[in-house]
Formats: C-alpha cells, structure tokens, sequence
C-alpha cells in the first residue's frame, strides 16, 4: 500500500504540479517589478471585475439552484424523474452553446431586441458585467442543484422523521435538512466561485475584463512583462484563496454524514401539493433550456426582413454535419473516456489517502491549488511543459503524441488538469463513508492493495464513481481554455471550432453546431437511460 501511494504522489507532482508551477517562473523576471500606475490601475480594475462576476454569479444562482434540489431530489410528483433527466442533460450544456442561444434571445433578429441588455457599439453581440453575470448564472443553476441534491440524498432519515412528530415539512426543511448539507451548499458555491472566475469563453465575448482574460490575452500577444506582473499580482491572491479553502475543508468534512450510511431510505417532503410542485419543476426547466429553442430559429432564418425557411435550416445543418460531424464525434468522445478516467483516478487517489494523513493533506493541497487557478494560467503551464518535452525528446513516441501526430492525450491532459480536483471533492465524502471494519477484514485475511480495491471499494463506490465520470464528462466538453491551447494537428477540439465561429454572431453556422452538439448528447443520454434501465430490470428479474 506504501508503495501505490508514493506512486500516486509522483504522479501528482509529475502530471500536476509541474505544469501548474511553471507559469510561476515569469514572477522571477526583473519585468515582474516594473510596474506603473496604468498596470496599477488596470489590474485592479480586473480583479474588482473578477470578483464581482463570481460573486454575483453565486448570488443569484444559488437559491435557484438549492430550491431546484430540494424539489427534484427530495419530494416526490408525477414527472419528476424526466425533470431529473433533463437537469442531467443541462449539464451537458457547454458556455459558449449557453452563450449562443441567449444571443439568439437578445441579439439582432433574435427573440428579444438586443436593446434589453447593453450593446457594444457595432457589435453582433451583447455586452457588459449584467449579461456576463446572468449567462454564469443560467449555466450554474443546474450544477447547484445537482450539487446539492446529491448531498441531500446523504442526509440520516433518523433526524428528519424525529423532527416531523413535532414540526411541519417546511421546518423540518429549514431546521434540521438544509443544516445538515450546509457542507453540500458551500461546496456548491465555491465550485461556481471558481469556476466563473477562471473561465473565458463568456468574459471575452461579453468583453468583460477579468484576471483570467489578461493572461490569456497577454500570452497570445506574447507579452511576457505584462503576463509576468499580472501572475505577481494574482499570486498573493492564490494563495489566500489556497489556504482559505484548505482549511475550509477541513471544517466541512466535520459536518458530512457518519461513517456508516444510514440502511433506511429517506421519506419524500410533503412541501406543497403535488400538482404545483410539478408546475414549479417545469417552469425552472423550461427558463433554463427555453433559450437553446433560439438555436432553431437562428438555424433557419434567411433573407431581409428576417423570415424562418426549413430548406436553409437543412441546409446549413447538413453541411456543419459533413464539415464538423467527426471533430464532434472526436470530441464528445474523448470527453466521455477523459470523464471515466478522471473518475477512476479521484477514486484510487481517495481511497490511498483515506488513512494516509500525509497523501490527503498532499493530495487536497495540490487538488486544490489546481481548482483555484485560472484556466488560461493552466493552459500556458502544459503547453510550456509540452514544449519543454520535444525539445527534451525531439523525436519518438512521446513527441509524435504530444506534438506531432493527431492525438487525444494533450487533450485529455488537459482535461484532467481541470477536472480531477472536481471530482476529487465529489468522491472524498463517498470513500469517507466506507466503513472501516470491511478494509480490516479484507486486510485480515490478507487481500492485496487491488484485491481490496475491487473486493471492498468498487463495489460500494461505483454508482458514485459513474456520477462523477459523468459530471466530468459533462464539464470535459465544454472545456476550451486549456485543451484549446494544447490540441494537436487533426484532433480539434468542437469547442474550439465553435467559439470561433461565435466571434461573427449568433449566425445559421453557430446554431448548426451548437443544435449538433445538443443532439448528440441528448441521443447519448437517451442510450445511457435505456441502459441502465433495462440493468435494473434484469437485476430484479
């Protein structure tokens, strides 16, 4: 067992330590501490327009996203599991298709006049911190709720039905069921938090200046004066963050659930008839997918004044078929595989580190740091370590995958960077409530370090497992801040195809891709569905 968690460890330090340190090295550069009263002033300006996004961002998302869990994971209604379904598909909705389909609302011939919100001057695009804040805010509700609706299936039926024979459903709510996720509710928060910090694809078509534009930005125009005094400026920042969280941490796991989950099933809350829980479920969905019918529209319209034609909505749907249906096969692909991977490995390394004090406190500092950095920031980190191993190993193997050939592996490294410390948090209080006397009956009679794993772990572990591979998955598709940077010659990334293509509007061409993407994962979950319900039949029978 030693030997496995000196192993992870070097593997962490090697797969994500080094490519989150390297960035770090421009702050040693004598340019780092040349600063003026402009760099003053504009970096400033940027870190006071980060940290109104994501605040406001979490503030508006997270009632909506905690009443959304509440309804959908803990009452009961009829139609409530394909509400469930479609809140697991919106998850599968990236930023910039979510982009897309509000400009299709508010921008020229869209459902709304694009004077609603602020308008850049010449500009097919909206614009401004309010419309940055509210598309965040539409992608974060169904990720909140998910969130904490999976911490409310955690809660002990013990205190609830104790409290009922006193108090009514609400207070039982108020008073002893949303307490005892408070940890979920945080977590939910913070994920928002950082997320929306560190993403671009929303800040740069909004025009939105924020500390993880600037890098991007900068490292493209090969400013490495400007990148290094802004990396000077945030690092004090990260580090804050960085600790604040650690320790938070440490904290909430003191509120998660015993070690030995509960046997009894949890009881439905009455809150309500069922008829308008029903139409408060349906409303909430219907206001977080309602934006993505735009896509039809757009897909479709032609000629002044703007008029809807089937034949040029098949048109431009075919032609985006033929052109880009293979990058999106590509990419929903690797998504998918790069999600399971990240599973497994969140669960190896939980697991080792679940009595290993020095392998936790090691995993959750590296796990965090990489969750708090920006995604630009992580992306100039692997491409200069990439770069660093071509120049080390110009010819092979390893270069032709990283560099050369057409490869997933850049992409799939970089998707891990960003998504392990996610599904890390998502697992950790799984593995926590493994009841101890099962690894000592397993070590007792002298099982292996895998025998345990596959004896003991998988087992009590793999339903959990298969929703974290699916929630990485989902965040692996959309993610372009980092694997756009690394991708190599003949494996694009769909992400990057249509994030370009959204720089000229919310044209038939974006709507074409986007309602590709949609369907694609629709179909996909649609199998999925069928799978898993046709294995529960076949378990009963």
């Amino acid at each position: 067992m030693s030997v496995c968690r000196v192993a992870y460890a070097f593997g962490l330090v090697l797969f994500l330590l080094a490519p989150l340190a390297l960035p770090f090295r421009e702050v040693v550069q004598p340019e780092a501490w040349r600063w003026s009263s402009d760099d003053v002033a504009r970096i400033t300006a940027l870190a006071a327009n980060t940290l109104g996004l994501a605040a406001g961002t979490v503030a508006c998302a997270t009632p909506l996203g905690l009443g959304l869990a509440v309804l959908l994971f803990r009452t009961a209604f009829l139609g409530r599991r394909f509400l469930l379904f479609l809140l697991a598909l919106m998850l599968f909705v990236p930023l910039p298709v979510l982009v897309s389909s509000w400009q299709g609302f508010f921008g020229p011939d869209g459902f709304l006049p694009s004077a609603f919100w602020h308008n850049a001057a010449g500009r097919p695009w909206v614009s401004g911190l309010g419309a940055a804040i509210w598309i965040h805010t539409m992608w974060a509700v169904p990720w909140i709720a998910f969130i904490v609706g999976v911490g409310l299936t955690w809660v002990e039926p013990e205190l609830e039905e104790e409290a009922a024979q006193s108090i009514g459903p609400w207070r039982v709510l108020l008073g002893v069921t949303l307490p005892r996720v408070r940890a979920s509710i945080v977590a939910a928060a913070v994920f928002v938090a950082l997320q929306t910090a560190g993403e671009v694809s929303v800040t740069e078509m909004m025009q939105v200046g924020t500390l993880a534009e600037e890098t991007r930005a900068q490292f493209e125009r090969a400013d490495r004066s400007g990148l290094a005094r802004t990396l000077l400026l945030a690092l004090p920042a990260l580090l804050v963050v960085w600790t604040t969280l650690g320790l938070l941490a440490m904290r909430l796991e003191r509120t998660l659930p015993p070690l030995v989950p509960s046997a009894r099933e949890l009881r439905p809350l009455i809150l309500g008839p069922a008829w308008l829980r029903f139409a408060i479920g349906v409303m909430v969905i219907f206001a977080l997918a309602a934006p993505l019918a735009s896509l039809a529209w757009k897909l479709g319209l032609d000629s002044v004044p703007p008029r809807w034609d089937a034949e040029t909505a098949r048109h431009f749907l075919h032609s985006e078929a033929i052109v880009n249906g293979l990058t999106m096969l590509q990419s929903v692909g690797t998504a998918l595989v790069t999600g399971l991977l990240i599973a497994v490995l969140a669960l190896i390394g939980c697991w080792l580190a679940r009595d290993a004090r020095w392998l936790r406190g090691f995993l959750f500092a590296i796990a965090v740091w990489a969750w708090v950095m920006p995604a630009s920031v992580v992306g100039i980190g692997l491409k200069e370590l990439i770069q660093l191993l071509v120049e080390a190993w110009p010819t092979g193997p390893l270069t032709d995958a990283l560099y050369f050939a057409p490869s997933p592996l850049p992409v799939m490294w970089a998707q891990v960077l960003r998504m392990l410390p996610i599904a890390i948090v998502f697992l950790w209080p799984v593995t926590r409530l493994m009841p101890s006397e099962l690894f000592e009956e397993a070590r007792l009679t002298g099982a292996s370090v895998w025998t345990e794993f596959l004896l003991v772990v998988w087992p009590m572990t793999r339903r959990a497992m298969a929703v974290t591979a699916l929630a990485a998955s989902a965040l692996c598709v959309g993610e372009i801040a980092v694997s756009g940077r690394v991708e190599t010659a003949g494996w694009r990334m769909f992400m990057g195809v249509l994030f370009n293509r959204m720089h000229t509007g919310a044209d038939n061409t974006v709507a074409a891709l986007s309602l590709l993407l949609l369907a694609t994962v629709a179909v996909l979950g649609l199998l999925l569905t069928a799978l898993v319900g046709t294995a529960n039949l076949l378990r009963r029978t």
